[in-house]
């Protein structure tokens, strides 16, 4: 005899499944082909939920991809982590911090060291190339010294790359990201004076995508935008703007380029059978919090370390379309963290994730396909900072510090329940802690960080975070033809 909770799954998962083969037999007659997607994946930089018109936001920013939200999947809750190198970490190995190691922000092209080391972890790309895919990156790549190590993009499983490197202070890779910016395409520096480089980068997976037409190919855009310092965009270069305007138009820049890549799309007849994925890195640093509600959000976020993890520095948007593939018009509670993009992006192009490697991540494209937020393979989401470390399920948020919010009625955190006696609390409580309690140690890292953060958290070696930093060797601009991956 079968019980309530399994009759309960049963009907779900029979429930899922009628809607997954009426959603294919939609794609079939809508014309889209036989073969794996093309994905697109954009990593916005430093902003949050609230800059988005999709997720309440009255700033009016970004209606390109309110669009692609209305007529794709729009999650309510993704998890990151709240600093930038350490985000991008778990994003692309699909691993929790405390897995790697990579608990706090290291920039390896400004403080040397450590760096993302292909012979420890994999990188999704890495999995996708060894599927056929075609791949690129453009943008923002800071987890590797370049010029220490020009054949690291190559090493992840990017077959071409146009990207702003970062590098030490004092050179300009250090800061130019923006107007003449400084960029490497395959290993070699391009003349970019006068340019902007979100928009010279967005040219350039236009011009990959048109390349590699007849085949599937991965387009990854960890964009530029919207780091600080505000700069004025093409859009309003001639305008006389505040600091917090020239955000608000570097956030309307970074829509527009979205809005330029799905329009190459179509005019590729590529959009059916292409699924664009957009989130970001972590929230608003709080001077820029934007509009939600009527007033301005603070998301108590710092740019150089965040310790209290506020829901504002660490859930951020996360949006996927794809026409042919993904029934759209859909807001979906079901929870996705950082971790789950690697074995999501993995299994849409029909590969296996590799042999030997604990993925922490959850696949969610399941959910995409069409199946009910109760199909969803997770009950919580993590997120990590140093020793800090959190678990939320769809209504209430634990801390490893023992702090307890219930998110529904306190999305502020101003009252914490951790004294609680009410019963459905307390059982709320217990069984987060058992998630927190289950989890491993941080395993142990192999660099000794040197960034901000960790001189502020008081980690790494007194005095030698910076000191014995490389200074970048001249432009490459000499390099032998054929540095290039075969394709």
């Amino acid at each position: 005899m079968i019980g309530g909770k399994q009759a309960l799954s049963v009907l779900v998962a029979l429930a899922w499944i009628g809607v997954l083969a009426s959603a294919s037999d939609q794609a079939r007659a809508a014309g889209a082909p036989d073969r794996p997607p093309n994905l697109v994946f954009v990593l916005m930089d430093n902003i949050g939920q609230d800059w988005f018109g999709c997720y309440g936001s009255l700033e009016g920013q970004t209606p390109e991809i309110d669009k692609l939200a209305a007529g794709g999947v729009r999650f309510r809750h993704c998890y990151v982590v709240p600093l930038c190198s350490t985000s991008r970490h778990v994003f692309f190995t699909g691993r929790y911090p405390f897995r790697t190691g990579w608990t706090i922000h290291h920039d390896a092209a400004i403080y040397g060291g450590g760096y993302f080391d292909w012979n420890r972890e994999v990188c999704f790309a890495r999995v996708l190339r060894s599927a056929g895919y075609a791949t690129a990156l453009a943008g923002k790549w800071q987890i590797n010294n370049l010029f220490d190590q020009p054949d690291a993009l190559e090493k992840h499983g990017f077959n071409e790359h146009c990207v702003f490197p970062e590098g030490p202070r004092g050179h300009p890779a250090h800061t130019q990201r923006y107007w003449d910016p400084y960029v490497l395409r395959d290993g070699r520096r391009v003349d970019a004076e006068g340019q902007f480089g979100p928009q010279l980068f967005t040219d350039y997976l236009i011009d990959f995508m048109r390349r590699h037409r007849d085949r599937p190919f991965l387009a990854v855009y960890p964009t530029v935008l919207t780091h600080l310092p505000a700069t004025k965009t093409p859009l309003n270069r001639d305008d006389d703007l505040t600091e917090r305007e020239q955000l608000a138009g570097m956030v309307r820049y970074a829509d527009h380029c979205v809005g330029r890549l799905v329009r190459a799309l179509d005019d590729l007849g590529l959009r059916e059978n292409t699924v664009v994925m957009i989130t970001t890195d972590n929230g608003t640093p709080a001077v820029f919090g934007g509009r939600v509600g009527g007033r301005v959000f603070q998301a108590a976020a710092s740019t150089m370390v965040e310790g209290d993890m506020k829901e504002g520095s660490i859930d951020v948007p996360m949006i996927v379309n794809c026409p042919g593939l993904i029934p759209g018009g859909r807001t979906s509670d079901a929870l996705v963290d950082a971790s789950d993009v690697f074995p999501t992006l993995v299994e849409l192009a029909g590969a296996q994730c590799p042999e030997g490697v604990t993925i922490d991540g959850r696949s969610f494209a399941s959910i995409l396909r069409g199946a009910p937020d109760a199909a969803s393979p997770r009950a919580w989401i993590f997120s990590q900072y140093a020793d800090r470390r959190l678990v939320r399920n769809r209504r209430y948020k634990l801390r490893s510090d023992g702090r307890f919010h219930d998110l529904e009625a306190d999305p502020l955190e101003e009252h914490d329940l951790a004294a609680s006696t009410e019963p459905g609390v307390v059982r709320q409580r217990e069984k987060l802690q058992r998630v927190l309690d289950s989890l491993p140690p941080d395993a142990e890292l192999w660099f000794e960080p040197r960034s901000i953060s960790a001189r502020r958290l008081k980690i790494g070696g007194e005095g030698r975070r910076a000191s014995d930093a490389k200074l970048a060797p001249e432009d490459p601009t000499a390099r032998p033809p054929g540095t290039r991956s075969p394709q």
